[in-house]
């Protein structure tokens, strides 16, 4: 990804090559941010990215919890204003680390945790659980960053269960581990009579894209509600840029059906002239 954006910092310019690694669409989705938001939105999203890798690159679990224990120690108040880490360094630059609420980010910290060692659902609305308890805390913590309390913002749970569902994707896909695809229900692999370690050593295989595809076909039984915008809604700017990316992640998810796990990543990484137009689509739901 070829970064070119304004500004001009290190510690800035660090960020958006962390975020590219795992939020493709967050360039897309910052045209539609409030002007006085844009800035602040950057630095959350490259931590976002940061615990997405933590949670599917490290093959060592214990690893993995030290990396999520050392944000937690330093994104308190007092490390976090004199850390020289980039990402927060620029938390500090753009007054974000002002906004930052603690509570939430040791949710986000204990959320990506409990995906290290958490058991397999049973069925999809287990997994609709994990999805919603995986993408709450970054939803928390982007309101509260653009300045809007926990309190003042309801939006579906479907809206936040579609993300997460994307996000569990990402990370088994690009996990080296046996342990990759934990989150797909166990009554699935009975339906289809393979078992899990099939997803990881045989993703090619016409029974896995099956599996994968029905799970998605079923997930969409979320989303009628993560439709709906309220007139409290459109009244919240900050919501613009989350509208936009989630609007682009359900789409890349309705991509997913029907194709091999093995173009997963290819998927991912690229971003369609229709992705562009469901985050304007979704963007201008809130100014109708």
């Amino acid at each position: 990804m070829n970064i070119s954006q304004g500004g001009g910092s290190n510690d800035r310019l660090f960020c958006w090559e962390q975020v590219a690694r795992t939020h493709h669409a967050f360039r897309i989705s910052q045209v539609f941010a409030a002007r006085e938001d844009a800035a602040k939105l950057l630095p959350l999203y490259a931590l976002f990215s940061i615990v997405e890798q933590i949670c599917s690159v490290s093959s060592d679990e214990d690893l993995a919890r030290s990396k999520l224990d050392w944000w937690s120690i330093e994104c308190t108040d007092k490390n976090l204003q004199n850390s020289h880490h980039p990402v927060l360094k620029e938390f500090r630059r753009t007054g974000t680390a002002e906004r930052l609420d603690q509570v939430l980010v040791h949710s986000l910290l204990e959320s990506a945790a409990s995906r290290l060692e958490a058991g397999a659902p049973s069925d999809i609305s287990g997994l609709k659980a994990i999805c919603i308890n995986t993408q709450r805390p970054q939803f928390d913590l982007e309101m509260t960053t653009c300045g809007l309390s926990v309190d003042s913002v309801q939006v579906s749970p479907g809206l936040l269960a579609r993300g997460g569902l994307l996000q569990l994707i990402r990370e088994s896909v690009k996990s080296p581990e046996q342990g990759a695809y934990w989150w797909v229900p166990l009554n699935m692999f009975a339906r289809h009579g393979i078992g899990r370690d099939a997803l990881v050593n045989h993703p090619g295989s016409p029974e896995v894209s099956t599996l994968l595809s029905e799970l998605i076909e079923e997930s969409e039984s979320w989303a009628p509600s993560a439709d709906r915008v309220t007139e409290k809604h459109r009244a919240l700017k900050p919501l613009r840029n989350y509208f936009a990316i989630n609007g682009i992640y359900t789409s890349k998810i309705n991509t997913l059906k029907g194709i091999p796990l093995n173009r997963y990543i290819t998927e991912f990484e690229r971003i369609r002239v229709s992705d562009l137009f469901v985050a304007w689509k979704c963007a201008r739901r809130l100014e109708c």
